[in-house]
Order: C-alpha cells, then sequence, then structure tokens
C-alpha cells in the first residue's frame, strides 16, 4: 500500500524542492507515516530552524489545547490515507507566541501507493480574534438589547436575516420563527402600514435614520402605540448599509394621557371662546345702546378686543392641537372679520402656514387687531375708505415679522411710537409687544404708513 524510503524524494527533481521551499506559506512534506521529512523555509522563518531534525515532528510546536484535537482529526486521516484540515494554534520562536492558523494536509500518492504527505499552513490569527471578538461583541449587545425594555431588531442585508430580541417575543406572543417568516410590519396597524412603507423606502434610499409612531399588535390582539426609530450601520470604510438596527418604545400610556389633554385643552377653549364671545355680545349692545359717544367709542374697542382673543379660541378648538396655531390661517380669519366690520375699506392678507403656541397667537392677534382699528379709525378722512395690507414674513434666524401698513393720511408729526401716551390702544400694543419680546418700528411712507414687529422664533 506504501512504501517507507525516500526514494521519490530523491528522485524527485531539484525544481519540486525549489517551489516548496520558496512557497508563501508554511509548507512541509512528511513520509507515508506522517513523520516529517522537509520544511520549507517559511516555517522555519516562523518556528526555527528544525530542519536538522525533523523527524520531532511539527505537532510538537502545536498549543496544548489544541493537540488533542489535531490529533482525533489526524490519526484516522493518516490511517486512511485521506486529506484533513484543521485549525490550531501554531508557537512562534521569536517570542513563544502563539497564532493560529489552517493547516491543510494531502496524501500524495503514485500508482495507487502512497507515497507522501504535502501540508500547507495559513496563518488566520487575525482572522480569527476578529472573528472572536466580533461574536463576542454579538453575544454582549443580544445580551443587551434582551435587557432593555425596548422591542428591538437588527436586519442584515447580505443575507436579509432578522435578529429579534426576547420583547418581541413577550409582546406579540409569536417565536422567532413566526416573527421571521411574517416579518415585524406585520404586526403594525393596517391603517398605517402603507404611511410606514413610504417612510422605510425613503429612507432606505437615502440611507438615512427614521423613525415613525405607530400601533403594533400585542399578544392579546390589542394595538397599542410605539415609537419606532431605526438607524443604518455602514460598512466600515464603504457607504453601504451592512445592518438597520431599530427599536420600538411602548409610549401607549403617554399618547393616551397626550391625547386626553388634548381633549381637555379643546373644551377648556370651546367654552373659553363661548364666554368671550357672551361678554363681546354684552359690550355690543351696551355701545350701541349708549348715548355718550366716548363711552360708546370705549366699549366698542373693548367688544373688539374681547371678539378678537374669542376668535382665537374659536380657531383652537377646532383643530387637532388646541395648544397651537396656525398663525397665517389665523390672522387671514381676523383680516376677514375686520373687513365684515368695514366694507368701506380693503383689508388684504399675505402669508404662510406658521405654527406658534396658542398663547403666542393670542398676543400677535390683539397686536394686529389694534393696528387694524387705528388704520380704520385715523388713515383715512370720514366716510372714505382705503386698502390696509398686512403681511406676514419671515426673518432672520428664524424669526416672524408682521407688517400693517395703509395708504392714508399718515401719522402726527409728534408721534413716537417708544412713548404710547394717553392711547388705550397704542399702549396695548406697546406692552404686548414687549410680552411678545419682539421689537417694534413704525415708518412714514410717502403714501401712508407701515406698522412691523418682528417676533423672535419659539423653542
Amino acid at each position: 500500500m506504501c512504501i517507507g524510503s525516500d526514494e521519490w524524494w530523491n528522485e524527485s527533481s531539484d525544481n519540486l524542492r525549489a517551489i516548496i521551499e520558496n512557497a508563501p506559506r508554511k509548507m512541509w512534506v512528511g513520509r507515508p507515516d506522517g513523520t516529517a521529512k522537509f520544511y520549507n523555509r517559511e516555517w522555519r522563518r516562523y518556528t526555527g530552524d528544525i530542519e536538522t531534525t525533523p523527524d520531532h515532528g511539527w505537532r510538537d510546536l502545536v498549543h496544548p489545547t489544541d493537540l488533542h484535537r489535531l490529533r482525533r482529526i489526524a490519526a484516522p486521516a493518516i490511517a486512511a490515507g485521506q486529506r484533513y484540515d484543521v485549525e490550531m494554534r501554531l508557537k512562534r520562536q521569536r517570542d513563544g507566541a502563539y497564532r493560529w492558523h489552517r493547516a491543510s494536509v494531502a496524501p500524495v500518492e503514485r500508482e495507487g501507493r502512497l507515497i507522501a504527505w504535502v501540508g500547507a499552513a495559513a496563518d488566520i490569527d487575525d482572522r480569527r480574534r476578529a472573528e472572536i471578538a466580533l461574536r463576542e461583541s454579538e453575544g454582549n449587545f443580544r445580551l443587551l438589547a434582551n435587557v432593555i425594555p425596548q422591542l428591538a431588531w437588527m436586519r442584515d442585508m447580505r443575507d436579509g436575516t432578522v435578529w429579534y430580541n426576547d420583547q418581541w417575543s413577550e409582546f406579540t406572543g409569536l417565536s422567532g420563527d413566526e416573527i421571521a417568516r411574517s416579518g415585524w410590519r406585520a404586526t403594525v396597524h393596517p391603517d398605517q402600514i402603507d404611511e410606514l412603507n413610504r417612510i422605510i423606502d425613503d429612507a432606505h434610499g437615502r440611507r438615512e435614520p427614521w423613525e415613525f409612531t405607530c400601533r403594533l399588535r400585542s399578544r392579546d390582539g390589542d394595538y397599542l402605540w410605539f415609537l419606532i426609530r431605526a438607524v443604518p450601520i455602514l460598512e466600515d470604510g464603504a457607504v453601504a448599509v451592512r445592518r438597520w438596527f431599530a427599536t420600538a418604545t411602548d409610549i401607549h400610556r403617554q399618547y393616551e394621557l397626550q391625547e386626553r389633554q388634548k381633549l381637555l385643552t379643546k373644551e377648556v377653549s370651546h367654552r373659553v371662546k363661548n364666554s368671550l364671545s357672551l361678554v363681546a355680545s354684552i359690550l355690543d349692545v351696551k355701545a350701541r345702546s349708549s348715548r355718550n359717544e366716548i363711552i360708546r367709542d370705549v366699549l366698542l374697542d373693548a367688544r373688539s378686543r374681547v371678539q378678537t382673543i374669542a376668535d382665537v379660541h374659536d380657531h383652537l378648538w377646532k383643530q387637532e392641537d388646541a395648544r397651537v396655531a396656525d398663525l397665517g390661517e389665523f390672522l387671514r380669519d381676523l383680516c376677514r372679520k375686520l373687513g365684515d366690520s368695514a366694507p368701506h375699506h380693503n383689508i388684504a392678507f399675505e402669508g404662510f402656514r406658521h405654527i406658534v403656541p396658542a398663547e403666542q397667537a393670542i398676543s400677535i392677534g390683539l397686536v394686529v387687531n389694534e393696528l387694524v382699528t387705528n388704520a380704520l379709525k385715523y388713515a383715512y378722512p370720514a366716510d372714505q375708505g382705503g386698502p390696509i395690507r398686512v403681511i406676514l414674513g419671515k426673518g432672520d434666524e428664524g424669526h416672524i415679522t408682521i407688517e400693517v401698513a395703509d395708504e392714508g393720511v399718515g401719522l402726527p408729526e409728534d408721534f413716537d411710537l417708544s412713548r404710547p401716551g394717553q392711547s388705550l390702544g397704542m399702549k396695548l400694543i406697546a406692552r404686548t409687544t414687549k410680552q411678545l419680546k419682539a421689537d417694534a418700528s413704525v415708518a412714514r411712507l410717502e403714501k401712508g404708513t407701515r406698522f412691523a414687529i418682528q417676533v423672535p422664533k419659539t423653542s
């Protein structure tokens, strides 16, 4: 079956020995019984010059922990004359360090007889240690992911596999295999799945994080509100996404509290609006029944201010969130109502959609109401109408600007915006502007006047 002499080696050409000697990997040639005959330069450089006594065997350089596994794999393969592969640590001569290698040993046959063994070992220490570090890192990650209270999952973009933490099974009542087959999106409320898919597709195309608030189905069949956040994990030094990691945080209780708060705020705003409208109506009746012109004007001014606040609340309670208001829509509606009360004037509004806190909308509405009312009273001669423009614009650093301009007779020569004097309306404008932390200015135009306030951006 095999021969024990070295004739085959002696008969071989020098070319074969030169090839093995200069191979870039550690190589050796063994006799049919497995004992070593020759080690190449790369092997000797790593282990020390042992060619003079090759029979001591390269297995002596194997880490003691790996030696049993090597013998268990090599012994039956040698006996059967079959190739074998094994990963093991080999000792480096210069510092005594053990580095991981993958060794492949194959039989050499001639005319059906085993005449030798040829082995090669590749250094895989860096890769092996990286794999060990990766496994430890993934193990630590999974341990952490199973400790956090959120539902968590991770999708590998290379093979499409998805990993789910234990909280997913606990919440949905589904096993890991069941979740993997149906996918996590199957637990999303049907009314929200289309919007979710659009958000995910857009985020994947841009390789950017995304978040979405939706309802997920629990093991009891109830849908609870969750905030989902997902982030891409990029390949090292590349733009390709290797994995997506996502969490779903239970916000059901907070969401219900917020919804109840919104409902309560809308109800309060509705009742405040009704109460203020009643006060405005009483002031209007009193004004019209008064024979004193001064008292009548004071009552009508008061009615206008109260009605402006009532209009804000009327606007608030009709929308989804009564804590904020669309300032553009509100000012447009305010100008329309002021125009209805002054048919001889053309009150025009220009602006855009801009969401502000409700209290800020009320204050700005009061200022605009005063400025427009003053223009109606003083800008044009009695019984003559004219244009009044209200413009909502964008200023620097996110500020908003509100301008009220007319084409009337202009301001008195002694008018000073910083000294509102005895006018209740100008005092109200000055005080409200201060509360808004806004800057107010006035410009005398070639024809008419322009008041402007700049309101800082709300946090």
